[in-house]
């Protein structure tokens, strides 16, 4: 019984780390909070899921978040860019 409780604390605290690492590990996180980077996808999911599909949205928009906060550094100015910036930056993950 107290190994299967260490073990399953083990594979949680694994499971968290990941998870985190995710999002610190982006390139984004070297200019945006990561609520930022979170609202980033979550807003360009949004917006371009209706042109590409949802499933398309969510791979492709975690992958232009870096895209977009290497170009603009300041959130506030990324947050302005049109659907068909956004798309630009989508081809560019293809």
């Amino acid at each position: 019984m107290k190994k299967s409780a260490v073990l399953l604390i083990l594979v949680a605290s694994v499971l968290l780390a990941v998870i985190s690492c995710k999002t610190v590990g982006r390139i984004a996180a070297k200019y945006w909070l990561n609520r930022e980077i979170k609202e980033f996808v979550s807003n360009c999911e949004n917006k371009v899921g209706l042109v590409i599909g949802n499933e398309k949205a969510n791979k492709y928009c975690d992958c232009s978040v870096d895209l977009v906060a290497e170009k603009y550094h300041n959130y506030q100015d990324a947050k302005n860019i049109t659907v068909m910036e956004i798309l630009d930056f989508i081809n560019k993950c293809k």
